[in-house]
């Protein structure tokens, strides 16, 4: 005689149906369980990107002549937002020739930008000068160049971001503009404005 769930369910009334509805919450559960595995490892596959926002302003020294005002001085010293500045992104945390641009960034008319990066990686941004490869100006007659001092500087990103899922900072990057005859890794010996 060939056994039956029910043959031993029928002794006790109601057991039957009580066997049956705990199998299929166990059933649920599982399915619930799979469908969530599933998912998971699907996510963990695909990498995952966070939009990030920048901001890129700059100083600038007083170029001119006779010496200026305190409010002309304290203007130039007050960051102020780049219009469509270029910046490059790489991958890292240095900048090196050999490495290839990641992207390259066209800041709006407030200096603003905003990227969408994977999270958990680092990425270097950098003023446009540093997004080409590195060459040596040539010395003129009015500026000899410190080669050393600009592959360091060149080396250098202007902001290094390791992206998280979440409370990223923003990507503040703030540029300088010197005068012609202060040139950064230079020495100047020509004629100076009147």
């Amino acid at each position: 005689m060939p056994f039956k769930l029910q043959n031993i369910c029928c002794r006790k009334p109601g057991l039957f149906k009580e066997l049956r509805r705990t199998m299929n919450r166990l059933i649920f559960i599982f399915a619930c369980l799979g469908i969530h595995l599933v998912t998971q490892a699907q996510t963990k596959g695909r990498p995952q990107f966070v939009e990030i926002k920048g901001l890129v302003t700059q100083t600038a020294d007083y170029c001119g002549g006779a010496r200026p005002s305190e409010e002309i001085l304290e203007e130039l010293s007050k960051p102020k937002p780049v219009a469509n500045q270029i910046i490059y992104v790489k991958l890292g945390w240095l900048n090196e020739s050999a490495k290839p641009v990641y992207r390259k960034i066209r800041c709006d008319q407030n200096g603003r930008f905003r990227i969408k990066l994977r999270v958990g990686t680092s990425y270097s941004f950098l003023d446009e000068w540093k997004g080409i490869p590195f060459a040596a100006p040539a010395n003129s007659e009015f500026v000899t160049w410190d080669i050393a001092c600009l592959r360091d500087r060149y080396a250098r990103p202007d902001f290094i971001l390791k992206v998280k899922k979440k409370n990223n900072p923003l990507v503040s990057i703030q540029l300088h503009k010197p005068c012609f005859y202060k040139p950064y890794c230079g020495q100047y010996s020509g004629p100076l404005p009147p």
